[in-house]
């Protein structure tokens, strides 16, 4: 007897062969659930399992310990069947429940003040229209602006902050870098938290993550999406579930929103946006 442990609606091994190589074009491969060799052994269990009914082969861990609920309710839904819920554990639950409670200094910025009132915070940049696809540089200089308020926020609450605190997640080797040549440009070690992609933050998690989407062009986010067999965007479902306190999302809200999940997840924030300022209201 064996039991294999995964989550195939994360990210799966890199595949460096084109799709087309990877195709599967046998029939009798196809029809014992081999479709597309880019699919792990894992994912394929699962379908096969699904397929024929097989309830008693496999199961789901529902209960985690890392996110807030607030931040946890929208991966749950929309790729865990709303199956997801906080761990029944007294001490950790009443921490994974609570609402935010920053103490709130008047003189603060807007953006300081958005940031202390809501779990999840989404910001709206423009475009760069530079001729650098994979660069934004409004999105680098709002992720620094993130960086100091956020910074300002713990350390007026007594929070202390370390490596593991902050962290910044971005699609490309080239927006990591106008990040960091940004964080230099104002006095900031780079190297004092973990700026780099989603493929390389799996398996992590850090207390606030600032993931900035990078967006110029409708191409970027169909390539930046990874769809598993059952349509989970496991790219996104990585990237939202590092953050175990705080989620701020940057990008171009006029291009995500023609994609159904990123429109509903931008949705999502504004509403968690409003519940939290209520408080300060």
């Amino acid at each position: 007897k064996w039991v294999l442990i995964g989550d195939h609606k994360q990210m799966p091994a890199v595949v460096v062969q084109r799709s087309e190589d990877s195709a599967v074009t046998s029939t009798s491969l196809k029809e014992m659930g081999l479709t597309n060799l880019r699919n792990s052994l894992f994912e394929r269990l699962m379908n096969a399992c699904k397929q024929h009914q097989w309830t008693w082969a496999f199961d789901i861990l529902r209960e985690q310990g890392r996110m807030h609920k607030d931040i946890m309710q929208f991966p749950s839904i929309h790729f865990y069947q709303g199956e997801l819920k906080v761990l029944n554990q007294s001490n950790t639950s009443n921490e994974l429940e609570k609402p935010l409670d920053y103490k709130i200094n008047e003189v603060w910025d807007g953006l300081t003040k958005e940031i202390a009132s809501a779990r999840m915070l989404f910001l709206n940049t423009p475009s760069d229209n530079q001729g650098k696809s994979k660069i934004n540089v409004f999105e680098a200089d709002l992720v620094i602006k993130c960086i100091d308020s956020v910074t300002r926020i713990l350390s007026e609450n007594n929070i202390e902050v370390n490596h593991d605190t902050i962290g910044v997640i971005t699609p490309y080797r080239a927006q990591i870098a106008q990040i960091r040549k940004v964080m230099q440009d104002h006095a900031m070690d780079p190297d004092s938290l973990t700026i780099d992609t989603v493929e390389r933050y799996q398996g992590g998690a850090r207390d606030i993550v600032i993931l900035s989407l990078c967006t110029n062009r409708f191409s970027q986010v169909q390539n930046m999406i990874s769809l598993s067999d059952d349509g989970v965007d496991r790219k996104l479902n990585v990237a939202l579930t590092r953050a175990r306190k705080h989620l701020i999302i940057i990008g171009n809200e006029e291009i995500l929103s023609n994609y159904p999940v990123y429109k509903e997840l931008i949705e999502y924030c504004r509403i968690l946006e409003k519940d939290g300022l209520k408080q300060f209201v």
